[in-house]
Parts: C-alpha cells; structure tokens; sequence
C-alpha cells in the first residue's frame, strides 16, 4: 500500500485499541479517535472526536491518510438501550461518514460489522455464508445490517475500495463490556458460582481478539481483493455453553458453572458461520484455539480485574 497513516477510529475500545496497538508495534503510522482517549498506552496518538462530528473526522482525516479501519460503535446489544437514537446516529450516520471520507480521498476502508447483522440465521442453513439474508432483531444489528450495506452499496455505486468484516462474539484481555466468558472467569477468581438461567444447549461462536485483529489487517493489508468485499470472522468453533463452562473449569480449577435450559433471551440463534471465505481471499484463518485464549483472557482477568 502506499505510505501514509492508517485511521483508526474507535481507538479506546476492545478492537480498535487492539488493532492501533498492533500497527504502532510493526512500525506503521497510527492515527486513532475516539470520544474518550484509550486507558492504556498503545503506542500511538490519539484525537478525541465524536463519529457524529463529521467536521473534526475530515480534519482528523485531511494529512497524508493511506487507509481507514472503522471500528468505531456504541458497541453491542447490551449498550444503549435507554436511547437507542443515539446508537442509530452514532453507528449508521457515523459509518456515512467515514464512508464519504474514504470516497472522497480515494482510500481503502474497513468497517467492523457483526453477526448481529444476521439476526436469527434460517434453520437447517449450515453453514452460513455472507450472502445470507440480514434480519437483524435488536437495534444494535440493525445499525451494524445498515453500515453493513451502506459500505457495499458505496462499493457498487461509487468504485469505493472497502471491506466488511462480520466479527462474531469477540473475547478476550480488554473485553470489559458483558461477556459470560468474563464473567465466569471473574465468579471463578472470586470462589463464586456462577448461575445462569440460559444456556443447556445453546451455543455461541467466539473469536479471539488477537484472530480479529489479524483479520482486520489482512483487509487492510490485501492487494486487489476482488468482488468479494465481505467475510465472516469467527473462531471457527460452534461451542455449547456446557462445553464453554467446561474450558473455564480447565483454566480454573474450582469453577462452579450452573447453567438453565435454553437460549439467551439477548443472543440470537445462529448456524455455523463459513469462514472459507475470509482464508480464499484475504489469507486469513482463527489461529487461537478457545481452550487457550480463555487462558490468556484468564491470566489477564486475574491481572486486570475489572
């Protein structure tokens, strides 16, 4: 790619921080904003700025900018939920944003999408693939179906040089927004139980943060990617809750995990996703094997409590 920087916005939370950070550490010119600034030092600058401000992400955009990774978001179902305008403005007329950014200075984008998209995926399609239907039933994939489709259809009408990554549930050190995950290791740590009224028999496709920030820099790294500009990113795993107690038991001893029939009533049901597409085109596949990044998010939760 040419020289310059590379934006990346949302640069205080999970993904963002994570991805500036790995960028700043191979040597790479990092430009982050956010509207708060990160906790922790990542390695690169950081301006404060609201997705909604479109004045301050052109400044923030006017230099020497050679690609932008959106993955900035009131992020997840659990938030915002008493002001749901407010997820609508910051997520979709945030997205249009960056996209009419990126169109105008003739940049590749990355915008971080979500299997929340999908909705509940139809029954019986195994696995999923990217061109099934968006039926998002919460307001939060509903923001993530609309810049979803708001970033293709500015590929198809404009020529825009863009990539959509659906990221499923992503976990890992930083994640401090909710996460069963986390909350097991958390009851665990404590010598407390964990009970959950949900969970025999339902099952969640998790992605380590570390495989989602490769993802996002092999998009970003990818020579002509041709007229695939979308891809699932999961772990490649589809695991019950039974089986995710169990990891947590393993890296744990001790862990008292009780779990009640059914789904949660805040997740949706999903098949498995295909991630082939994501390895055919841009060369990336889930390094992380849940059982050892439950590791690593435990030994940062025991360093880390938060």
């Amino acid at each position: 790619m040419a020289s310059g920087a590379i934006v990346v916005t949302g640069s205080a939370g999970l993904i963002g921080f994570a991805v500036a950070s790995r960028l700043a550490r191979e040597g790479r010119d990092v430009i982050g904003t956010d509207r708060i600034q990160p906790r922790e030092d990542g390695g690169f600058s950081s301006i404060d700025a609201e997705l909604t401000d479109v004045h301050k992400l052109h400044a923030i955009c006017s230099g020497d900018v050679k690609a932008i990774i959106h993955c900035g978001a009131v992020s997840g179902p659990m938030l915002g939920r008493d002001n749901p305008r407010a997820v609508i403005e910051t997520n979709v007329a945030g997205t249009a944003n960056l996209l009419e950014i990126a169109r105008q200075r003739g940049v590749r984008l990355v915008f971080c999408s979500s299997t929340s998209a999908y909705g509940h995926t139809a029954v019986g399609l195994e696995p999923v693939p990217e061109d099934a239907p968006l039926a998002a039933d919460d307001i939060y994939g509903a923001t993530k179906a609309s810049g979803d489709i708001l970033t293709r259809a500015y590929v198809a009408q404009t020529g825009l040089d863009a990539v959509v990554l659906r990221f499923s549930w992503v976990y890992g050190p930083r994640r401090r927004t909710t996460c069963v995950v986390r909350e097991m290791i958390k009851d665990a740590h404590a010598g407390q139980p964990t009970t959950l009224p949900y969970g025999r028999g339902f099952t969640r496709q998790y992605v380590y943060i570390d495989d989602v920030v490769s993802a996002v820099i092999a998009a970003i790294d990818a020579g002509e990617i041709g007229p695939q500009r979308v891809f699932n990113i999961t772990g490649g795993q589809r695991l019950e809750f039974g089986e995710i107690a169990d990891a947590v038991r393993d890296v744990v001893p001790g862990a008292q995990v009780t779990l009640g029939e059914g789904a949660d009533p805040e997740d949706q049901s999903h098949g498995r996703f295909d991630i082939s597409a994501a390895a055919r085109v841009l060369g990336w596949q889930p390094q992380i094997a849940f059982a050892d990044g439950v590791r690593e998010y435990a030994g940062w939760l025991a360093e880390n409590p938060v």
